[in-house]
């Protein structure tokens, strides 16, 4: 590559000899930010500079491409590579977001720079979104440029150099012991009965409860495993559901115990489901024959559905509104209570790592705070009434 010193409006400019993504050789201008008067020296320095990183010739400028465009086809490239669901999130994203904006501002590839970032950033916390999710497209954004930085089709990656808004620490809603137990008593009546006592027995997420299988269930030796998942994501416009055995991560394959009481409802709800096979004869729905969590008639409970009914069912008796999502919590944070270690809790969930579950939890029992301030107590031994 070769290049020299222009001068422009009073300006240093780096006219650079580069080719472009068709493989012709065309100029590019790239302001020094230098003025003409006194600064000669330091022009030349930074044009030796440029020369010399790209002296083996292998940096190529795309032709004419918006950044929106390479974000749309950074994205359709992973589909293979990502779970349904996380791919399904990223083209909302694109679609809602990444791509209407970029796309107005007719921002290039090469032209992407840290405070273009940062405007969209701040844009879209105006337009309401929370820190968390501004710092998904950020960590979405800085994935894709990254690789246009392997790719060679930029210089640097722009998004090393954005101030990223602070996280916003999750604190989740759960149900003490009590109002778990009330919940089960007013579900037995629901027709999402089943769902509710296995998400809160066993803090399955919502996929994996409308995922389970009898297959999965081993009433002979007593336990359960959690291998399979049902999700609710848009695909060419239109909602749909999606089976898989991909699960979020390799520690959601999970077994679990199932004591008497659970073997007796899981086998009072296998006979349920055979009753209701004999009385609607060919109306039932023999598809979903192997999953537990099903509607008289034999269809597989629509994730949705779950959640709205679950919300309903609560308010009708007036009851505290948390997600059918934080029904995972209260069994989280009934298992914390109980005794049993974050690392214990964190196998049972079925979280990656243990930082995950300290960070969603550690904040919900306060015994063992409890015991530390009694041990301060009675290591100080000092009578503190006034």
């Amino acid at each position: 590559m070769t290049g020299s010193l222009q001068e422009k409006k009073g300006m240093f400019y780096m006219v650079l000899n580069i080719k472009d993504g068709a493989g012709n050789r065309k100029q590019k201008w790239i302001p020094t930010g230098l003025s003409i008067k006194g600064n000669k020296r330091k022009a030349e320095q930074q044009l030796h500079a440029i020369l010399t990183e790209y002296s083996d010739g292998d940096f190529v400028e795309p032709t004419n491409i918006l950044l929106c465009d390479y974000l749309k086809d950074w994205i359709e490239s992973r589909e293979s590579r990502l779970q349904v669901t996380t791919y399904m999130n990223y083209v909302h994203m694109l679609n809602k977001h990444l791509y209407p904006y970029f796309k107005k501002t007719k921002l290039q590839l090469t032209d992407v720079n840290p405070n273009a970032l940062q405007k969209y950033h701040s844009t879209k916390a105006k337009e309401g979104l929370s820190p968390n999710t501004i710092i998904k497209h950020h960590a979405v954004i800085r994935t894709a440029l990254q690789q246009a930085v392997k790719s060679k089709l930029i210089k640097e990656n722009p998004c090393n150099s954005v101030e990223k808004p602070k996280r916003k620490r999750f604190v989740s809603e759960f149900y003490n012991a009590k109002e778990v137990r009330e919940l089960l008593l007013v579900a037995k009546s629901s027709p999402i009965k089943v769902p509710i006592f296995i998400a809160a027995y066993f803090g399955l997420r919502r996929s994996e409860v409308l995922g389970l299988r009898w297959s999965a269930i081993d009433f002979s030796n007593g336990f359960l495993t959690v291998r399979h998942k049902v999700v609710r994501t848009i695909k060419d416009g239109k909602l749909i559901n999606v089976a898989t055995d991909d699960l979020k991560t390799d520690s959601s394959y999970r077994v679990l115990p199932l004591d008497e009481h659970l073997i007796k409802f899981f086998k009072e709800t296998r006979h349920y489901q055979e009753e209701n096979y004999k009385l609607c004869g060919d109306s039932y729905d023999t598809k979903f024959n192997d999953y537990v969590c099903v509607n008289p008639m034999g269809v597989r409970f629509n994730p949705d559905y779950v959640s709205n009914a679950f919300v309903k069912l609560i308010d009708h008796h007036g009851m505290k509104r948390i997600r059918f999502h934080d029904l995972r919590h209260s069994c989280a944070s009934l298992l914390l209570s109980l005794g049993y270690s974050m690392k214990e809790i964190q196998e049972w969930l079925g979280h990656s790592n243990y930082q995950t579950t300290a960070n969603l939890y550690s904040h919900v029992d306060p015994r063992n705070k409890k015991e530390m301030i009694r041990g301060l107590s009675n290591a100080l031994g000092v009578d503190i009434k006034m």
